[in-house]
């Protein structure tokens, strides 16, 4: 008798998991910002670079983060809405995924180094940055990204014409024209 009220209340708890709906929710993204922190190679990972030290120039890396702004324009108020009891939405499994609509894109990003022991003399090296954990270049991955872009890593594909001095700038334009800037103080190479 135990068994068989245990089967019973466990189909009653369960069946409204199983039938449990939710409300797609619009999300509107908007990027807001740009900004980046200077990275060195340790081992297999990344730290933040301290600036007291001189590194090789094949050390560094810049980490990319594109901020947003989320604005949920349907559908509810920043979660998934499930119906059913109260007790059981804990329990059930997130809805489809949300619907993104994208307010904006980026267009371009220009890196540029000045040199920091000649009058910040600037130089573009847009094209000499690769992100990290590929071979493609900043252009060839925002084209294969569409604009759509989140944290990644660039770091230079050629140093040669690096000097021993940076302070690096990074512009973004959005396909709105907004531009998005970021830098950070003086890196010293070996």
């Amino acid at each position: 008798m135990k068994g068989m009220i245990k089967k019973v209340l466990l189909v009653i708890l369960v069946t409204p998991l199983f039938v449990a709906c939710c409300n797609e929710e619009t999300y509107e993204i908007t990027i807001s910002g740009l900004e980046s922190r200077a990275l060195i190679t340790q081992g297999t990972s990344f730290i933040e670079y301290d600036k007291q030290n001189s590194i090789d120039k094949d050390q560094l890396f810049i980490e990319l983060r594109f901020t947003a702004i989320e604005d949920i324009v349907s559908g509810g108020r920043g979660r998934n809405k499930v119906t059913g009891p109260a007790v059981l939405q804990a329990a059930v499994v997130p809805c489809a995924d949300q619907v993104l609509i994208n307010k904006n894109r980026v267009e371009s990003i220009k890196v540029e180094v000045l040199d920091a022991d000649n009058n910040n003399e600037g130089l573009d090296v847009t094209d000499q940055m690769v992100v990290q954990g590929t071979d493609s270049s900043l252009s060839e991955v925002i084209a294969q990204s569409e604009g759509l872009l989140s944290d990644f890593l660039i770091g230079f594909s050629d140093t040669s014409n690096i000097p021993d001095r940076i302070v690096y700038v990074i512009e973004a334009t959005l396909d709105d024209g907004t531009m998005l800037e970021s830098s950070d103080g003086i890196i010293s190479f070996n």
